[in-house]
């Protein structure tokens, strides 16, 4: 089975070579969603066992059990920008008539294939945007006609998920995401759709593959002026470890996020119009009541932790540093039903 899933992973990333477009047009989708993945460097493709795996890895909401509900607010970048995000994810049980054993670990009971959907909204937006003009409109700027302030205007990002995920096998699993972004910049808007594609193997009991190739084909943003702007393909690769130590379980996580846009040194690795961002975590768990998390997200330092009342309300918070930007704090709550 790894070798079929690596196989994959090949065929998704040359797809993805394919198609190239404007830079940084979906850059507010990069940011990432809820504080336990955040605390954890963003590593969390190969994790993907919660909510918010309907950004990270969509296929890994076969992993629920249980309805999800998560919400998180953000204050980033010196309090210029707030980002919130909102999702609401219902696992499904299928009938299994094939049954198809892997040899890993036991077949599914009942004959049964995991499923779920997910909804989710994450909006990033601010205000302070500046309307100026000059006092005297057509003659150049002097002492006696100076810039005015006319007034000022907000902007905001939006981007509703529609996320699906079903098993393929007991332990193989597909999730995609339908996209609808919508964009207010000032005195324009835009309006764009997208779809990702996302698969999540667990070959042994402690390790866990994952990859979302997000942008599958590129997505669109057709302003009301005319032009338009494109989002390019985004291939995220995800491994996860896992080991049980009497009451502590250890999670330890590595993502790299492969991009065909020509970032060069804006990147940490980088070849041609290939380049590569890596993400490491470490999430230590005490039954299942509080976590501490470790990462570095591009290199910036991350930490977290995490709490559970009771089986069904839960909190984390996260702290991300940045060497230019201020540092930001991230605080989510799940709630289980």
């Amino acid at each position: 089975m790894v070798k079929k899933f690596l196989f994959t992973v090949g065929l998704l990333i040359l797809f993805s070579a394919q198609v190239f477009g404007a830079k940084y047009a979906g850059e507010f989708l990069s940011l990432g969603v809820g504080a336990r993945a955040l605390g954890m460097g963003g590593a969390f493709v190969g994790v993907a066992d919660d909510v918010t795996a309907c950004f990270w890895n969509p296929s890994g909401l076969s992993q629920l059990n249980r309805k999800e509900l998560c919400l998180m607010h953000a204050e980033t970048f010196g309090s210029l920008l707030n980002q919130d995000f909102v999702a609401f994810a219902f696992p499904l049980v299928k009938e299994d008539r094939t049954s198809v054993q892997t040899g890993a670990d036991e077949p599914l009971s009942g004959g049964t294939r995991p499923g779920a959907i997910a909804f989710s909204l994450q909006r990033l937006g601010g205000g302070g945007v500046k309307i100026t003009d000059l006092e005297k409109k057509g003659l150049e700027i002097s002492d006696t006609n100076r810039v005015v302030l006319l007034r000022e205007e907000n902007h905001a990002d939006y981007a509703l998920f529609v996320s699906y995920s079903q098993g393929m096998r007991p332990h193989l699993f597909w999730g995609a995401n339908l996209k609808l972004i919508y964009r207010d910049v000032v005195t324009t808007s835009a309006f764009g759709i997208g779809a990702d594609l996302a698969f999540l193997a667990k070959p042994y009991s402690f390790l866990s593959l994952g990859v979302n190739l997000m942008d599958l084909t590129s997505s669109l943003l057709f302003y009301d002026n005319g032009t338009t702007e494109t989002i390019n393909p985004t291939t995220k690769l995800g491994m996860a470890i896992n080991h049980q130590i009497q009451d502590f379980h250890l999670i330890f996580a590595s993502d790299a996020d492969v991009r065909y846009e020509g970032r060069k040194s804006a990147a940490q690795f980088w070849l041609g119009k290939l380049s590569a961002d890596i993400h490491y975590g470490l999430e230590v768990s005490y039954k299942e009541k509080l976590s501490g998390r470790l990462g570095f997200d591009q290199g910036d330092f991350t930490a977290g932790a995490g709490f559970w009342i009771n089986p069904t309300f839960g909190g984390d918070v996260a702290f991300l540093s940045h060497e230019e930007l201020d540092n930001t704090y991230r605080i989510s709550l799940l709630l289980r039903l």
